[in-house]
């Protein structure tokens, strides 16, 4: 009977050690997890910084690719008015209506033009802390200006 005792003794020890090795097993397991994790996080952080700064680079072509856009497009309605011609028939209402359009485009083309070299030259970090300053002087006109424009956006795009 005692060594049946002592047998039961034995196994409980043997499953006490056991189990503190598996305790030693899981915190070890968890050490590498959160190595892993940390791994896994300097990765995101790694990853997000560089889309950040993907798109930081993206964002700095913008203007000169409006710049472009806009330039083209007063060259396309420069070129578009020097082709086309004078109405055939040679009556006064088609010479003034023709006056009146070239006129309109060349107004068009050249505040296209303008606003190009303005995008070109314009200091955007020195346009950005103006319009910060704006809103912290006068916060009440800035977002009726912006509800205006807003709105005026909105009926435009509508149609």
């Amino acid at each position: 009977m005692e060594r049946s005792d002592s047998e039961s003794i034995n196994t409980t020890t043997d499953s006490d050690q056991t189990s503190f090795g598996n305790g030693q097993a899981n915190s070890g397991s968890s050490s590498s997890c959160e190595s892993q994790s940390s791994s896994q996080e300097s990765g995101v952080s790694g990853r997000v910084k560089s889309v950040a700064s993907t798109v930081k680079q993206k964002a700095s072509t913008i203007p000169s690719m409006l710049a472009d856009g806009l330039e083209a497009g007063a060259q396309a309605l420069r070129q578009n008015r020097l082709a086309t011609s004078p109405g055939s028939d040679g009556s006064a209402t088609a010479a003034s209506s023709d006056s009146s359009i070239a006129a309109v485009t060349d107004t068009l083309a050249d505040g296209m033009q303008s606003s190009a070299e303005w995008l070109r030259d314009a200091d955007l970090d020195k346009l950005k802390s103006g319009v910060e300053n704006q809103v912290k002087e006068h916060p009440a006109r800035t977002l009726l200006v912006a509800l205006g424009a807003g709105y005026l956006l909105g009926k435009a795009l509508r149609r």
